[in-house]
């Protein structure tokens, strides 16, 4: 069975502009997350569109999991500053 991971992330950089869910499977998770432990950094465009057809995600659902997974990293490492991890 499947199970559903969700994640936020602002839809636009305007603050109004409401929080965007990722749903994802445990398997899109598991993609994500391996590629995340090889390299803890904001992937290259070339690296999310491979990751986007692997896991079935838009591109944009993979930077966002990506940005909310790097700033928890930072948190995790004590290194703080850009909450979202966008550059």
């Amino acid at each position: 069975m499947l199970k559903s991971y969700p994640a936020r992330y602002p839809a636009s950089s305007s603050p109004d502009a409401g929080t965007r869910v990722i749903r994802l499977t445990v398997n899109q998770e598991a993609v994500l997350q391996q590629q995340f432990n090889r390299w803890p950094r904001a992937p290259h465009t070339d690296d999310v569109v491979l990751l986007a057809a692997e896991t079935g995600l838009s591109e944009a659902d993979v930077e966002g999991w990506y940005a909310i997974r790097l700033a928890q990293w930072r948190k995790e490492q004590g290194l703080g500053g850009n909450t979202l991890g966008l550059h």
